[in-house]
C-alpha cells in the first residue's frame, strides 16, 4: 500500500510543489563533485531557506525534515551531476 507522501525527483534546480504543503524528506546523490540541495519556502530559488543538504562527491545524504512550508517548495541543486528526491505532502 502506497503511503501519503508525493515525491519529486529533480536532475536541475526545480518546483516540488506549489501552495502550502510538508516536506517529509530530501535525498541528495552527489556526482562527481560534492553537491547541495538548498530547499526554499517559495516558487523559485529564493526566499526563506528550510533546510541545506550537502553530499560528498560520489555519496549520497538524506534527511527527514519534517517542515511545513506556506508559499511552495524549491529546490536549487549546485555541484556536477546530482540529483534530488523530495517526499512531501
Amino acid at each position: 500500500m502506497a503511503g501519503p507522501y508525493g515525491y519529486k525527483h529533480l536532475s536541475s534546480s526545480g518546483l516540488v510543489k506549489s501552495g502550502p504543503g510538508v516536506v517529509h524528506s530530501v535525498v541528495l546523490a552527489a556526482g562527481s563533485d560534492a553537491a547541495t540541495a538548498t530547499v526554499y519556502d517559495e516558487t523559485s530559488g529564493s526566499g526563506d531557506v528550510l533546510a541545506v543538504v550537502k553530499a560528498a562527491a560520489n555519496d549520497s545524504a538524506c534527511v527527514v525534515l519534517d517542515v511545513a512550508f506556506s508559499v511552495g517548495c524549491y529546490v536549487v541543486l549546485a555541484g556536477t551531476g546530482p540529483a534530488v528526491t523530495v517526499s512531501y505532502l
